[in-house]
């Protein structure tokens, strides 16, 4: 049985990456419900907030965010008035993304939320697990990050 091609995908590490994701977002999703918030887009908040204001493709840099989903993820946020977007005096041809007051408010609501979502995924694991995973996950991104599409550019 452990030989099936199946079994053996079903247990490719790449595979239980992917379905920890997609546990992950729907974890995510379901938590946050009641602030209509997404993973991206509270990560989006976070940095904002962190950082202030941004031009897009530098808050890709920081959020490990292709363009295209940074201007679909600002968008939506700035839809609902958690972000404004305008040209960067700096540079016309970026946009400049800050965070509105609203946008703060609901990033500081959410946060226990988003803290009970981490606490549901790494629900299985005792203590010292959750934090062996979390140190290996953190090393696997960390030293892998250049082979990434959208490799994250820290701050500095």
């Amino acid at each position: 049985m452990t030989g099936t091609p199946l079994t053996k995908a079903n247990s490719l590490p790449g595979n239980l990456l992917r379905r920890c994701h997609q546990i992950s977002v729907a974890i995510f999703l379901r938590q946050c419900e009641a602030y209509n918030l997404t993973q991206l887009q509270y990560v989006i908040l976070s940095a904002l907030d962190e950082l202030g204001s941004l031009d897009q493709i530098t808050l890709g840099g920081y959020t490990a965010l292709d363009r295209n989903t940074v201007a679909v993820v600002v968008r939506k946020l700035e839809e609902r008035g958690l972000v404004t977007r305008r040209r960067n005096p700096e540079d016309r041809r970026s946009m400049l993304v800050t965070l509105t007051e609203a946008g703060e408010a609901l990033r500081m609501e959410a946060e226990a939320a988003v803290l009970q979502a981490q606490d549901e995924i790494l629900g299985p694991l005792d203590e010292e697990e959750r934090d062996t995973l979390c140190r290996l996950l953190q090393r696997l991104a960390d030293e892998n990050n250049a082979l990434s599409r959208v490799p994250i550019r820290n701050k500095g």
